[in-house]
């Protein structure tokens, strides 16, 4: 669609970062989903953090995740 537009001139950039987190952080990550909110689960969600801590120190027992982040930008310019 740019490319037919009067910003036919396209570039693209990205950029990687690693991040990385404990099992406790990423556990944390699941709480703003709407799913898994504390609002849905209620009293049970201490032990739903638990759990996924615990699945993940089974998965992985030094505790440590790395997720790669990739930010991409579209810059389109006239001619």
């Amino acid at each position: 669609m740019l490319a037919r537009s009067p910003f036919s001139q396209i570039e693209t950039a990205h950029w990687d970062r690693t991040v990385v987190r404990t099992a406790d952080e990423v556990a944390s990550l699941q709480l703003p989903c709407s799913y898994s909110s504390p609002r849905q689960l209620g009293p049970d969600t201490k032990a739903f953090v638990n759990g996924v801590r615990d699945a993940l120190l089974a998965f992985d027992p030094a505790g440590t995740f790395e997720q790669t982040i990739r930010t991409e930008a579209i810059i389109a310019r006239r001619p």
